[in-house]
């Protein structure tokens, strides 16, 4: 009996051993966690921007062809090349040079006129002098006469309240004081009839010298559109549009416009994240739609202003920049759409990682989780420069080394994990 309970104890014993394996052993396949690796390696870092815009060329005049002139004479075609100061087309100059020889007779006639005035009437102009300066004589002696004329009735006046003099005396020095001011009334104004006669005669020279000035200034002016009507390119490029022809009159806007397609620019917008990482020099990879080949530029402006566009979500602080193009060719023509990316910043060599990879902890420290005989190991790193897909790891990764690339929620320093894909 005690043999037979002794068995069933030992068979109780190797059953809970056996149960809490199995519970072990389970368990712990239920902790292996499944992930992504990758192996570091080094590789060509770059930050950039990618900016679109349009081509234009760097240098242009648009020559705006008169309509009041007929065209006698094309001397270039559309798309040709041509130097600077080469003629371009001729106007007909028939109607200026007729307007010039009636101003020229005009401007004679004026100045005739305006001698006859200062020679001639120069006698007539002294005699108004001579009026203004008796009439400012005269006023003055009217002046005194009247201050004698009033102090005199002052002093009859109190003669008079005094009872020295008589009434009529008194009366008649009253009467005698108004007359002289109706005198000095009388002088102030001839001597500004005077004034105003010979003011009338200064005028007749001053309108005649101004109208002398204005047939001059018609003259210029002629002369200017007479030498312009043989209109030459003021730049070295070439036609891009020419909207003259031989014997019809240029119609209302008109153009002759001359590029130097050498010499290619793209005006991008940058928006304020974007612009506050430009600079001057920096290097961009240009594509075009429709064409193959990749072109070179460079940064070359940089707006010292931003501008603030209404949109319909709201508004836009916009940076103009340009970009030069290096190496531009025939192929590209002023107008087109362009792709810039410009660099920022490149490095060559550098260990990086995807953004998924680098885990933040409560403390601000980032980490990684190596991967080490299946065993995930926690990995502090400190980070460098950051692109639109990868971030550069400075220490705490080397080369070769595996790293998860998108660890699981809750993951663990020391826990099993198990390679599902990423190699």
């Amino acid at each position: 009996m005690k043999k037979r309970k002794k068995l069933v104890i030992i068979l109780v014993i190797i059953a809970l051993v056996a149960l809490l394996g199995a519970k072990s052993l389970f368990s712990s396949k239920n902790n292996i966690k499944m992930v992504d690796i990758a192996e570091a390696e080094g590789t060509k870092l770059v930050q950039s921007i990618s900016l679109t815009g349009n081509i234009k060329a760097k240098d242009a005049e648009e020559i705006l062809l008169p309509t009041t002139q007929k065209v006698t004479k094309v001397l270039v075609e559309e798309g040709q090349e041509v130097e600077k100061n080469q003629p371009l087309i001729k106007l007909d100059t028939y109607e200026l040079e007729s307007q010039l020889k009636k101003s020229r007779i005009s401007l004679d006639m004026a100045e005739r006129e305006l001698s006859n005035l200062i020679n001639e009437n120069s006698s007539a102009r002294m005699s108004l002098e001579n009026a203004v300066a008796q009439a400012e004589l005269n006023l003055k002696n009217a002046q005194s006469k009247y201050e004698d004329a009033k102090t005199r009735h002052e002093q009859n006046k109190k003669l008079y309240e005094a009872g020295f003099i008589s009434k009529s005396e008194y009366d008649s020095s009253q009467s005698t004081l108004k007359d002289l001011e109706a005198n000095v009334l009388s002088a102030e104004l001839a001597l500004d009839n005077a004034k105003r006669s010979l003011e009338d005669f200064d005028e007749r020279i001053y309108q005649q010298q101004k109208q002398i000035e204005l047939t001059k200034l018609d003259i210029s002016n002629l002369q200017k559109k007479i030498a312009d009507s043989s209109i030459k390119a003021n730049i070295k490029g070439k036609i891009v549009k020419l909207d003259a022809i031989e014997g019809q009159y240029p119609s209302v806007g008109s153009v002759i416009l001359i590029q130097d397609t050498t010499n290619l620019i793209i005006e991008l917008k940058a928006n304020q994240y974007d612009a506050v990482n430009l600079e001057l020099g920096q290097k961009a990879r240009i594509t075009v739609n429709g064409l193959d080949k990749e072109y070179e530029g460079h940064v070359t402006k940089i707006s010292e202003t931003a501008a603030i566009e209404v949109i319909n979500t709201g508004k836009e602080i916009n940076v103009l920049t340009e970009i030069t193009i290096d190496n531009a060719d025939q192929l590209l023509k002023a107008g087109y759409e362009a792709d810039a990316e410009i660099i920022l910043s490149e490095k060559s060599g550098s260990i990086a990682v995807n953004y998924e990879a680098i885990q933040t902890d409560e403390q601000g420290n980032k980490y990684i989780f190596v991967v080490e005989d299946n065993i995930a190991k926690k990995r502090t790193v400190e980070t460098g420069l950051e692109t639109d897909f990868e971030i550069e790891i400075l220490s705490g990764l080397k080369e070769g080394e595996i790293y998860i690339t998108n660890p699981p929620a809750g993951l663990m320093d020391g826990e099993t994990v198990v390679a599902t894909g990423g190699m």
